[in-house]
């Protein structure tokens, strides 16, 4: 039986897997904390250490018979299923499968489940996840393979894109793989409009900075989670979205009025790249830069 170390000196930037079994993974990536890794997983039995993190599991391949023997658990791994290893627990495995088993592990830290916890006004440090095999959560998985596209595009929507991904993906596991119950009623508030147009302002003056989500709130001293919500109450957009469309406003007004081109409008704009530009522009013109320009 393989035994799978991580590195206790560095509990944040290690993995579950060893290196030879990671197709790619955002290690190195500043996503406080959170990481995610697309594994192969070898096709012997193996052993995880008490790891540092939450390790949430999203079953990409063909279903799957899992046994866990430390704790003698068992069930299958639908494709898309769900997997949570809580931290500080080892385990050890046997995967019953005669096709390669591909998963995408998400490697959650403590602290920023109790952080969006806190912010909803949950007791933190009452807050355990459920350890669960092989459970339908279509809103997971859906989370799960929208992270799964930016390991792959190598980050391309930006910190605000992930921060937002994050925050949803937090929230629906504390409402349905957690041992707390949020509360049913919560206080409605509005965010008012002198501190919407101070947070507009910000985002204008730094459209082509990779912006997130914390750095936002910050500007009218509310917590990400917080912000996030009243910012599309207020707007009907998220605020990933809203800084995409104004993005794209930016660009149109460059495309009419400048003879730049579309790379350096691009850049100038906050998009990565030409066709990065041209993804987005399309889906909210209809057109492309370059037709937008005749």
């Amino acid at each position: 039986m393989k035994k799978f170390q991580h590195d206790d000196a560095r509990p944040y930037q290690a993995f579950d897997v060893p290196p030879e079994h990671i197709i790619q993974s955002s290690r190195g990536w500043d996503w406080n904390g959170f990481d995610i890794a697309d594994v192969v997983h070898p096709d012997d039995d193996f052993a995880l250490p008490a790891l540092a993190r939450h390790v949430l599991v999203i079953n990409l391949g063909a279903a799957t018979e899992a046994q866990e023997r430390l704790a003698g658990r068992q069930g299958q791994l639908g494709t898309g299923s769900l997997t949570i290893l809580p931290a500080g627990a080892p385990s050890t495995w046997h995967l019953d499968s005669s096709e390669e088993v591909r998963h995408l592990h998400l490697y959650l830290p403590p602290a920023l489940l109790k952080g969006v916890a806190a912010e909803i006004d949950l007791n933190p440090e009452r807050v355990e996840l459920i350890d669960e095999i092989g459970v339908s959560d279509p809103q997971i998985e859906a989370l799960a393979l929208a992270f799964l596209r930016e390991l792959h595009t190598n980050d391309l929507g930006g910190r605000l894109y992930i921060d937002s991904l994050t925050n949803l993906f937090i929230l629906h596991l504390l409402r349905q793989h957690s041992s707390v119950k949020l509360p049913t009623k919560t206080q409605r508030h509005r965010l008012p409009s002198r501190h919407l147009k101070r947070v507009q302002a910000y985002i204008e003056e730094r459209l082509a900075t990779d912006l997130t989500l914390a750095e936002l709130a910050a500007q009218i001293h509310l917590s990400p989670y917080y912000f996030a919500r009243l910012f599309k109450e207020a707007t009907g957009l998220s605020p990933h979205q809203y800084v995409l469309q104004r993005r794209v406003e930016r660009a149109k007004v460059l495309l009419t009025t400048t003879d730049w081109s579309v790379l350096s409008i691009a850049h100038s704009v906050g998009f990565a790249n030409e066709s990065h530009l041209a993804q987005y522009f399309k889906r909210l013109t209809g057109l492309s830069p370059k037709q937008y320009r005749r």
